[in-house]
């Protein structure tokens, strides 16, 4: 499948591997059937997946539905992706096509509903599909033969609609929103960028290669990266590290919130006002409801069914009251996903939270045995070592895999504790001035932990994650907010304060006012220190001794770390540099405060994250 060196090539393939994989797992799904809660415990019905009962409650009173899932990892995995080649000198002409086309099916987990394949002589796109918008015209790269301009492009772009209107843009040969950034790109050049509202990482191409522009959005939600070809002037363009660490003398991650040309390199288009450490934010919360509604209802753009990872937290419980009455209004299924061990902190909130509204609730409960077990695919598809990040990038992995089996797009609450304080760590904050000056720094690490692990858990399962916290309207309006309305003062005034008391009265009170967890915390009270027990029985003293030896770059501090190094450097070997590590061990020990809360192995007391819930294993006693 060589392209030819001196014409435009075309080509897009539906794949089957989604209508393959939803055949193995309809045939694996058992009815159905009331157990008991004894029952459900056993290590057998875990395997299996035990999903969906509502506590221990007689059938008949549970409000919500609930269903059995497929807990078996599926026999192909599949992923939305870009990768793009700008080669000026056609220095990989001859059998670009060939090459990119292999490239990019690493990355076919992004995107399981069809691969394809633009370019000439000085360029070549790629694209694997997660079809979302116009499933059946939106096929990539999306191509305007006659003027000579392509896109490929990874996300959604919200607005597109908005901005099609607002400069009278021609009829659109498509309904994806990815064709709306030829039709900017054509009528006003790089400057489109700034009007976009979205979550992206895509390439332009016009005038058949002669321009070209990058851009990825404003926090980096979707990932990018950028690299030097070996032995030529070849620029490379990808979603994923694994698609063309091997093809590159060098590479970068590509900056969230900017834009890049061969004339101008980089150039930041994302530059809102609070960002700096002197700005002393002077707005109350009472835009933040509206705000965040609108950007809820704008995330819910999608020709597929969509659903809601509901984690027990404050956050997804937010998001789920905001979504609750359009989707009454519209008449479509309320669908929600869990993840944890039973009698976790998040499973009973959630529980709690799903009958509250009403939902179709799916949960898998895992085992620690099991978490131990995908630690490999996790840092695979995770493309870091970072301790923190993994533990909560796998229960993340099993959520992922459990929303996959019925949508294919999920709304989540990520971003709200960047925007809030809303980690514990914060209750040590000496002043409003010091919240605001962390609240920028962990704000921009965002690209490399919180997005890096949405995106890259979902898309392993061909599922898209969207943040409505992240939109930048709602970033601004929370930035713009007094800090003193984010500090913490007891238990009058808990972390979040503010947007929990946006919404009393909405969500039951032990969800509302639960205290905050990250996920690796809130799936189970004990599982983290059985990982840990784990990963340390992988490394003998004798290698651990070595660590300094072995990884110059952010040596390995304990025996779980040095664990993750080794599964990272057998796929991506050398490319340590790509990976965030927190200053300390984890987000708390690089903020400018005493931290009681976190150590690198972890939150210090995770009986407090029972507090208010009943049922929760593990709880300590009064």
């Amino acid at each position: 499948m060589a392209a030819a060196a001196n014409a435009s090539t075309l080509a897009w393939v539906p794949s089957s591997r989604r209508a393959q994989r939803r055949v193995g797992s309809s045939a694996r799904v058992a009815a159905p059937q009331r157990v008991a809660r004894a029952e459900l415990m056993g290590s057998r019905v875990h395997r299996q997946g035990a999903l969906c009962y509502i506590g221990a409650m007689p059938a008949q009173k549970v409000k919500a539905k609930t269903r059995r899932g497929d807990a078996k990892a599926r026999s192909t995995t599949e992923m939305c992706s870009i990768l793009a080649c700008y080669d000026p000198d056609g220095a990989l002409a001859d059998g670009r096509e060939e090459l990119m086309r292999e490239l990019s099916a690493r990355m076919r987990t992004r995107g399981p509903d069809g691969s394809g394949y633009y370019g000439n002589e000085r360029f070549g796109l790629a694209h694997e599909r997660l079809a979302i918008m116009d499933p059946e015209g939106g096929k990539q790269p999306i191509v305007y033969e006659e003027e000579k301009y392509s896109v490929c492009a990874n996300g959604e772009i919200y607005n597109f609609r908005a901005l099609q209107a607002k400069y009278g843009l021609t009829a659109a040969q498509t309904g994806s929103d990815s064709e709306v950034l030829l039709q900017l790109y054509r009528h006003m050049g790089c400057d489109f960028v700034k009007e976009l509202n979205g979550i992206f990482g895509f390439v332009c191409v016009g005038d058949d290669g002669e321009r070209i522009i990058a851009a990825r959005d404003h926090c980096g939600i979707k990932p990018l990266y950028m690299g030097k070809g070996k032995g030529n002037s070849a620029i490379w363009f990808a979603s994923e590290l694994k698609a063309i660490h091997d093809q590159c003398e060098t590479i970068e991650e590509f900056p969230a919130g900017h834009y890049w040309t061969p004339e101008t390199g980089f150039v930041k288009y994302y530059s809102p006002e609070w960002d700096d450490d002197a700005f002393v934010g002077k707005e109350d919360t009472s835009r933040v409801r509206e705000v965040l509604t609108q950007a809820v209802k704008d995330q819910m753009m999608s020709d597929v069914p969509i659903g809601l990872l509901l984690s027990g937290g404050l956050d997804s419980a937010v998001v789920s009251s905001i979504i609750k009455p359009m989707l009454e209004e519209t008449g479509q299924e309320f669908i929600t996903f869990t993840i944890g061990q039973e009698g976790s902190p998040d499973v009973t909130a959630a529980r709690m939270m799903s009958e509250y509204l009403g939902t179709t609730h799916h949960e898998y409960l895992f085992t620690s045995e099991e978490a131990c077990a995908v630690i490999p695919d996790v840092i695979y598809h995770l493309e870091t070592y970072e301790p923190e990040l993994i533990r909560s990038a796998i229960p993340n992995y099993f959520l992922a895999r459990l929303a996959s089996q019925h949508v294919k797009v999920v709304l989540t609450g990520e971003g709200s504790d960047e925007l809030f304080a809303g980690y514990l760590y914060f209750r040590d904050a000496p002043d409003s001035a010091a919240i605001h000056k962390e609240l920028r720094r962990i704000f921009h690490h965002l690209h490399n932990v919180n997005c890096q692990r949405a995106d890259r858990m979902t898309m392993a399962h061909g599922l898209e994650a969207r943040v409505p916290f992240l939109d930048p309207n709602v970033i601004d309006a929370v930035m713009q907010v007094d800090p003193e309305y984010k500090r913490i003062e007891g238990e009058e005034k808990p972390e979040k304060h503010a947007l929990r008391a946006l919404f009393d009265g909405e969500i039951p009170a032990p969800v509302l006012w639960r205290t905050k967890a990250m996920q690796c915390e809130g799936v189970g009270l004990n599982w983290v220190e059985q990982l840990q027990v784990f990963c340390e029985a992988q490394v003998s003293d004798e290698d651990f001794a070595k660590a300094n030896e072995l990884y110059a770059i952010n040596p390995p501090q304990s025996k779980e770390e040095m664990y993750y190094r080794r599964l990272f450097e057998q796929n991506y070997h050398n490319m340590d540099k790509f990976v965030h590590v927190w200053e300390g061990g984890c987000r708390a020990g690089g903020a400018p405060w005493q931290n009681e809360a976190y150590t690198r192995a972890g939150l210090k007391s995770v009986g407090q994250l029972a507090k208010g819930l009943e049922g929760v294993k593990g709880a300590p006693t009064a």
